[in-house]
């Protein structure tokens, strides 16, 4: 089995987990559940790539460090 790894800071992990924490009590609050989705984002040639994490909202999380094993 293939994997893709992408490597976050502590900072962006903790952005990504309060991100994710506020979707979540938003979700229960409506009684809804969206989940959320990680958006991978490359610029061809490899030049640049950002993460997005979305759920009740976008956060771009910034240039990330991602490779294909």
């Amino acid at each position: 089995m293939k994997k893709i790894i992408i490597e976050i800071s502590d900072d962006q992990h903790s952005k990504m987990m309060e991100h994710l924490q506020k979707g979540t009590t938003l979700n229960f609050e409506n009684e809804t559940f969206s989940g959320f989705g990680l958006n991978l984002n490359c610029v061809e040639g490899g030049i640049s790539s950002w993460l997005e994490v979305e759920m009740n909202g976008i956060l771009d999380l910034g240039e990330v460090d991602w490779k294909m094993e």
